[in-house]
């Protein structure tokens, strides 16, 4: 898990560098999902390591949790990165058939 979210911020991240961001944007978008639900899986997981002290004030990990929450709202919601995702993939295949999407306009 740790692993996939790394090395999708490296391509991201080189995609960005070769041909700019909005030839990378599906990617970005992709990580801006990733990254955040990695984290705050990982959170969780310590927070049952530690028990009732993973809610408590003896440990940030509850803290943590909170913040990483509080980001993946604010970047927006993964519904819209994923709708962005979905927008461009799908884009991509109907243009090889020659159509056109009629797709309603999301925050990309």
């Amino acid at each position: 898990m740790i692993d996939s979210a790394r090395l999708l911020v490296l391509k991201a991240a080189y995609m960005m560098d070769t041909v700019g961001n909005k030839g990378a944007k599906s990617e970005i978008a992709m990580i801006k999902v990733l990254a955040p639900v990695m984290a705050q899986q990982i959170i969780d997981w310590s927070i049952q390591a530690h028990g009732g002290g993973g809610v408590s004030d003896d440990f940030a990990v509850a803290q943590l949790w909170a913040h990483n929450r509080t980001l993946r709202i604010a970047d927006g919601p993964d519904e819209v990165h994923r709708n962005a995702i979905a927008k461009i993939e799908l884009s991509k295949y109907a243009s090889l058939h020659g159509e056109t999407l009629d797709m309603p306009v999301t925050r990309s």
